[in-house]
């Protein structure tokens, strides 16, 4: 492509992002005070190279897929925010504590980008386990509460019957919590920890050693389906279908990222991803939108995100 190939594709994706309508070769040809004949000229030769496509007979042309691969790509790496929105975002994510971190990100992000936003995680196997608290729930349940490593909280139900006095459990909280291991490594501890000591001790690490695989976390964190919803594509049923299966993780969103964000799209839905530190693996959160997303500003929200969770994830207070 020459310069001008670029610049119409460029404006051909901006006019339809804007309006959800085929964009005309004359309006093309008023902004660049060219004839008509000239951009229907340029048209041809990007539908030749597969970026733009005519949705109708006689109708004006949008860009396919590759076509916004194409714009998108012109944008990267993405601007920052201004100042004022990341400080705002950096502090309404240090105010919150533990998972509602997450909630927090995906409802801002939503709202500033007006689509719908997915945050995900990788599993606790990897995080620190900081300390257990056990508490009776009857004669024959615990409860024991997980605090891990970036102020997360994990709860599991422990059956044991008949239920231990209250020195025991307080001896298995001190005897877990010096373990100092990951959530992956607590329960063979715990089993060689219940080999080693007196009956009701061990009793007690043994059943939570085999309550341990029912600790369950959050691993999908969603927000603003609403908003997606409300654009112009909103009205399409199959468009609809396929949010809503992305949303509700019937389809899947690819945690493949070559570098600390990604562009994935096709002719109905696009999404942006960005990558955080979360222990030692990787988090994810993701834009939804309309293949005509508004990808420069996009980029940036899931960018800014990304780099503000790795930020706050990591900090040591846990927000």
């Amino acid at each position: 492509m020459n310069e001008r190939h670029v610049r119409v594709l460029h404006m051909v994706a901006e006019s339809y992002i804007a309006t959800a309508h085929p964009v005309p070769s004359q309006h093309i040809a008023d902004q660049l005070d060219v004839s008509s004949a000239t951009v229907r000229n340029d048209f041809g030769m990007l539908e030749e190279d597969g970026l733009l496509q005519q949705p109708h007979t006689s109708s004006g042309r949008i860009p396919t897929a590759s076509g916004f691969r194409f714009y998108a790509a012109s944008h990267l790496p993405p601007r920052r925010l201004p100042k004022r929105a990341r400080d705002d975002v950096a502090r309404r994510l240090a105010n919150a504590d533990g998972d509602d971190v997450f909630q927090v990100a995906s409802g801002l992000a939503a709202q500033l980008s007006g689509y719908a936003v997915l945050v995900r995680l990788p599993a606790d196997q990897s995080l620190r386990v900081l300390e257990i608290h056990l508490s009776l729930l009857s004669s024959r349940r615990l409860l024991a509460v997980v605090v891990l490593e970036s102020g997360l909280v994990r709860q599991l139900g422990v059956d044991l019957h008949p239920a231990p006095d209250d020195d025991v459990i307080d001896d298995a909280e001190r005897n877990i919590r010096q373990l100092a291991l990951s959530v992956g490594e607590v329960p063979s501890a715990l089993r060689v920890l219940a080999n080693n000591t007196e009956s009701d001790l061990a009793r007690t690490l043994r059943a939570v050693a085999d309550a341990w695989g029912g600790l369950r976390s959050p691993r999908l964190f969603r927000d603003g389906l609403s908003r997606l919803l409300a654009e112009p594509e909103g009205h399409d049923p199959a468009f609809v279908r396929l949010v809503v299966e992305l949303i509700e993780g019937a389809a899947p969103v690819s945690e493949d990222l070559e570098g600390s964000y990604a562009v994935e799209l096709d002719d109905h839905l696009a999404k942006i991803s960005a990558a955080f530190g979360f222990g030692a693996g990787r988090g994810m959160l993701t834009l939804v939108g309309p293949a005509r997303m508004r990808y420069p500003l996009a980029l940036s929200i899931a960018s800014e995100f990304g780099r503000a969770l790795d930020n706050t994830v990591a900090a040591p207070h846990g927000g």
